[in-house]
């Protein structure tokens, strides 16, 4: 959501080979029967790729500002400036060349992505609007991803150095298509279609389960300034598929970029009164105090039946609010289904 961007890449035969020959294919374990911890010596040694590699298919795709990109191989190192990247490199089974810091590092490092060893990524400094040109240089990348209306002015740095390919996801549906775009640029189309399938799966089951009797919402902002996710918002069309989701974007004036978020009142969430509230918090300086209880200095907070029901809960804004990807979309999913409906899920 533009609102929250201003608070805020297959090894081939050769490599696979070399792997073989140590004794250390990753793809070998994954590949291996449960409780196996070594190889047996006299057992035939099983090639990781196929005798005969098909030839990467030469890949012209479009971005989310329309600019075009063609790849004539297999994009294996992604420098990351936005957490969307995290998320789609995680599904695929892939490790960034280098990331920004700011709220990506946050989301590398969580455990539900690559944990401790988010902490290692080579760095690309600068502010998380002015990535270090310097920086995404020296990663030597095959590819960039940015975030759509943020990154791009990156593209005419990094014009002779690597494409840009710059996202922004309005809708669940639009990560899905993003994750399918990735996975064809890095011919990871089968982790694509895994990743996918798991999202969708998990969507359909909750959605069969949900009762939908609660009505919920999700707000963020730094301040008592808010802004709600609208059912048209990413975070939004995901959470309207298990619950009672009523906000919408009344006069297109209010979210001009089409993200589904508009500033709200107090006031006005009183008239909806609803029985949950998810809070993404975003914060400038240490200190500062988390959404919630900035705005519980109103009176009219307490009003909220939510308020007065202890059912407002401060959510992990790098995942819920920056994620953007399936994976993040779906940790939302689990973690709004236990808060709404703990009896059944």
């Amino acid at each position: 959501m533009f609102q929250k961007k201003m608070v805020f890449v297959v090894l081939f035969v050769i490599v696979a080979f070399m792997l073989s020959a140590c004794g250390g294919s990753p793809l070998k374990e994954e590949s291996a029967a449960p409780g196996d911890s070594s190889p047996d010596a006299s057992a035939p040694e099983t090639s990781l790729m196929p005798e005969t590699a098909e030839p990467f298919q030469q890949v012209t795709v479009t971005d989310s500002t329309g600019e075009s990109l063609v790849i004539d191989k297999p994009v294996e190192k992604v420098a990351c400036v936005v957490s969307l990247c995290i998320d789609v490199l995680a599904e695929l089974g892939m490790e960034p060349s280098a990331i920004a810091e700011s709220g990506v590092r946050v989301i590398a490092s969580s455990p539900e992505f690559f944990g401790s060893k988010g902490e290692t990524f080579p760095s690309i400094g600068g502010s998380f609007f002015e990535p270090s040109l310097e920086d995404l240089v020296t990663a030597e990348p095959d590819l960039v991803i940015g975030l759509e209306g943020v990154h791009d002015t990156l593209r005419e740095g990094l014009n002779g150095i690597a494409p840009l390919f710059l996202a922004g996801p309005k809708d669940y549906n639009e990560s899905i298509a993003f994750l399918e775009v990735i996975g064809k640029l890095t011919g990871r189309t089968a982790e694509a279609d895994a990743a996918k399938q798991r999202f969708v799966d998990k969507l359909a089951d909750a959605k069969e389960k949900a009762p939908k009797d609660k009505k919920a919402l999700i707000i963020f902002g730094s301040d008592v300034n808010f802004s709600v996710v609208t059912a048209t918002g990413l975070g939004g069309s995901v959470v309207k598929e298990i619950s009672d989701y009523p906000w919408k974007v009344e006069k297109p004036e209010d979210d001009p970029y089409g993200e589904g978020s508009v500033p709200y009142s107090l006031e006005k969430l009183l008239t909806e009164d609803p029985d949950v509230i998810f809070v993404e918090s975003y914060s400038y300086s240490p200190g500062t105090k988390p959404v919630s209880e900035q705005l519980a200095e109103s009176p009219i907070w307490s009003k909220l039946k939510a308020v007065k029901n202890k059912q407002v809960f401060e959510v992990r804004s790098p995942i819920w609010g920056d994620g953007r990807g399936t994976r993040s979309l779906g940790i939302l999913l689990e973690e709004s289904l236990a808060i709404l409906y703990p009896d059944l899920f």
